[in-house]
C-alpha cells in the first residue's frame, strides 16, 4: 500500500506543494483574510507618523514594524506609505486604509473592554489629559469611586496640547477649555469659570474691587503661554475694545502667581484657579463678562468604548450637579 503524503512528510521525504499565490481570491464561503499584525503595524505607523513611534506604541522592535509593513505592501503589490527624511507619509491608498483601520481598532478596543468588563465590573485603563488639577480631580475622583477597577493616568498641559494628544490617541479623554480645534471631537460641557485679574498687595489697584478693560492699556500683564484658553479669551476681548496691553512675562500656569509677587505686573487667571494669598489681591473685570468653559472631550469614533463612555457619563453627571 502506498503511503500518504502525510506519512512521507513525517519521514522528511515529502516536499509540500508551493503555497497558493498570495493574490489568489479566497475560496467561496470563506472569510476574507488579512494579517491582523500587519494591519496593526500599518495603523501604528499611520498614527505615530514614524516607524520609531509605531514600535514604541506596539512595544516591539523597529525591524518588526518595518518587516510587517513591507509584507503587507508586498502581499497586495501596493504602496501604503512613502518614506521621507522627516518620517513617513501615507499614500492616497494608505489614507483610505487608515480610515478603515481607525474603525477596526476602535472595535478591537470595544471587544477588549467588553471581555474585561464581563461580570458587571468595568475594567481596563483610561488615559486622561487635563488643563489643570482642580478641573480634573473632582471628575477623576467621582469616576474612580464608581469604577474602582479601571486604572487611571493623568497628563496635564494646556488645551491645545491636550487636544493634540487626544487626536494622536496618546490619551483617551480630555478636560479642556476649548473644543473648536478639531471637528473629530465629541464634547460635553463640564464647568464654567470667570476670568479675573490679580495684583501684588502694594500695587495701586490693590484696594479696588476691579478694573475696566480700557485700564489695561499699556499695563504690564503676566500672561499664560500660547494655547491657554484664558489668555485667548482675554486677548479677543481686548482686541475688540482696541486695548493694547504690555505683556511683561509669558509663563505656564504654575508660574503666574510667583511672577506677580515678583513684581512683573498684573496676572490673568480664572476665579477657580486664583489662590488667596496675603501678598496678592483679586480684581474683577467690571465692564465685560469674560469666562472660560471646560469641556470633557473624546474622539467621536471612540466615544462608544465602554470605559470612555462611562467617563463621559460621569462628566455629564458632575456638570448637572453644579
Amino acid at each position: 500500500m502506498s503511503e500518504t503524503p502525510e506519512e512521507a512528510a513525517v519521514r522528511g521525504e515529502f516536499t509540500p506543494p508551493p503555497p497558493v499565490s498570495s493574490v489568489s481570491p479566497p475560496p467561496r464561503n470563506s472569510l476574507p483574510y488579512v494579517s491582523f499584525n500587519q494591519l496593526r503595524s500599518f495603523h501604528a505607523v499611520a498614527l505615530a507618523g514614524s516607524v520609531t513611534g509605531a514600535a514604541a506604541l506596539l512595544h516591539v522592535s523597529q525591524p518588526t514594524v518595518t518587516v510587517q509593513l513591507r509584507q503587507l505592501e508586498a502581499h497586495y503589490s501596493v504602496d501604503l506609505v512613502r518614506r521621507t527624511p522627516r518620517g513617513v507619509r501615507l499614500s492616497e491608498l494608505g489614507e483610505a486604509l487608515y480610515e478603515l483601520t481607525q474603525r477596526l481598532f476602535a472595535l478591537e478596543g470595544e471587544a477588549v473592554e467588553l471581555l474585561n468588563s464581563a461580570g458587571g465590573t468595568l475594567r481596563g485603563r483610561l488615559r486622561v489629559g487635563g488643563v489643570a488639577p482642580h478641573f480634573v480631580m473632582r471628575l477623576l475622583s467621582a469616576f474612580s469611586q464608581a469604577h474602582p477597577a479601571v486604572d487611571l493616568s493623568l497628563r496635564l498641559d494646556n488645551s491645545t496640547s491636550v487636544i493634540r494628544s487626544l487626536v494622536a490617541q496618546e490619551i483617551d479623554v480630555g478636560v479642556v477649555g476649548q473644543t473648536a480645534l478639531d471637528t473629530r471631537l465629541y464634547a460635553l460641557p463640564y464647568s464654567k469659570q470667570d476670568i479675573v485679574l490679580f495684583c501684588r498687595d502694594d500695587h495701586p489697584w490693590a484696594s479696588r474691587e476691579g478694573v475696566e478693560l480700557a485700564e489695561l492699556t499699556g499695563q504690564p500683564l503676566v500672561m499664560r503661554e500660547q494655547g491657554s484658553t484664558c489668555r485667548l479669551t482675554l486677548e479677543r476681548a481686548l482686541q475688540e475694545r482696541e486695548v493694547t496691553p504690555h505683556i511683561a512675562l509669558e509663563v505656564v500656569r504654575e508660574g503666574v502667581r510667583d511672577a506677580v509677587v515678583a513684581g512683573f505686573g498684573v496676572g490673568v487667571t480664572t476665579e477657580s484657579e486664583f489662590v488667596p494669598d496675603q501678598r496678592t489681591r483679586m480684581l474683577r473685570i467690571l465692564d465685560a463678562d469674560l469666562f472660560t468653559e471646560a469641556f470633557t472631550v473624546c474622539l467621536r469614533h471612540r466615544r462608544n468604548l465602554s470605559v470612555t463612555r462611562a467617563f463621559m457619563k460621569t462628566a455629564e453627571e458632575c456638570f448637572e450637579r453644579q
